[in-house]
């Protein structure tokens, strides 16, 4: 087995973090990853290759991971760290667990789909070589949004003094906060329909890529992910804070980066299909944008992309 590990352990169950593109037989031996592997004993995170590829792995119990903040937060601090250690490297769909078969042990099925998929992987690696992603989410400051909807927006404003000059009590009283809420509602969802493109327009020019994700909050402007070619780092750090100083006054920037490409790449392996004898066919990557049109389109959420056991 790859880091020395003895046949009595070639059944157990192997959790698979990401891919990376490594020379060296067992890149963490020297100096192991701090962060330990998914599930509640934590084992040591280790590799399984084939020739220059390997799947960085850790052994884990014989169940399927749900996706709680604990395992995702787990899941996503491996891959981190792996990309801290200077590798260039590919997500794999969070829950992704191989197990022995009858005619196989797991590090030789692991080992298959590396074999059967190494063109694949080879050009994902280069697709993402030198890249990194970056994450912005902007949020209007709740006080000043309220003022500027009610200064937008005469029905509403209208509707509001009409409300305020009334008793609170009754059923048309009661009615009109209704459609004063709605009014709010529809206003907000207009108004981030207009600024978050404002948002947007100077910073994709930059990124080799980029998505929105989905609004989590009613003061969210934009919730987006950028991949970024390190080089143009510099660049775009200047255009995000040409935006803060634009809208600062009423909006709050939060950026974070530099991370692994989550939202823009993972790999999806289904075990039933990768034991078939016939050659590759279609990809089972998944290219979470529309950047290269190899790959199927899909949502990122680990929310709702349970991983494939064997």
């Amino acid at each position: 087995m790859t880091d020395g590990r003895d046949g009595l352990r070639d059944s157990r169950p192997i959790y698979l973090y990401c891919l990376i593109r490594s020379e060296e037989e067992r890149p963490f031996s020297a100096k192991p990853l701090k962060t330990r592997g998914i599930g509640e004993n934590g084992s040591a995170v280790h590799t399984v290759r084939f020739e220059d590829l390997a799947f960085v792995v850790s052994d884990c119990d014989d169940v399927k991971y749900d996706a709680t903040r604990e395992n995702t937060v787990c899941h996503q601090k491996v891959i981190e760290e792996v990309m801290d250690r200077g590798f260039n490297l590919l997500p794999v769909r969070f829950g992704t667990i191989a197990t022995a078969s009858r005619v196989s042990t797991t590090e030789e099925r692991i080992r298959k789909v590396l074999k059967r998929r190494f063109g694949e992987f080879q050009g994902l690696l280069r697709d993402m070589e030198d890249k990194v992603e970056v994450g912005l989410k902007v949020f209007w400051k709740k006080a000043r949004l309220f003022d500027d909807i009610v200064s937008e927006y005469r029905q509403l404003r209208m509707l509001r003094d009409r409300i305020a000059s009334r008793p609170s009590s009754g059923l048309a009283w009661r009615d009109e906060r209704i459609q004063l809420g709605t009014m709010v509602n529809n206003a907000v969802e207009d108004k981030r329909e207009r600024e978050a493109p404002l948002l947007i327009r100077p910073l994709h020019p930059i990124a080799y890529d980029y998505k929105t994700n989905k609004i989590m909050t009613d003061t969210m402007v934009l919730n987006g992910a950028f991949l970024i070619y390190k080089e143009r780092l510099g660049e775009f750090d200047a255009a995000v804070n040409d935006l803060d100083e634009r809208y600062g006054d009423r909006m709050k920037f939060n950026y974070v980066g530099c991370l692994p490409p989550f939202n823009f790449i993972e790999i999806v392996i289904r075990w039933d299909e990768e034991e078939e004898s016939a050659p590759p066919g279609g990809s089972s990557a998944t290219w979470l944008n529309k950047k290269s049109d190899r790959l199927q389109s899909s949502s990122s959420s680990f929310a709702s992309t349970a991983g494939e056991r064997a």
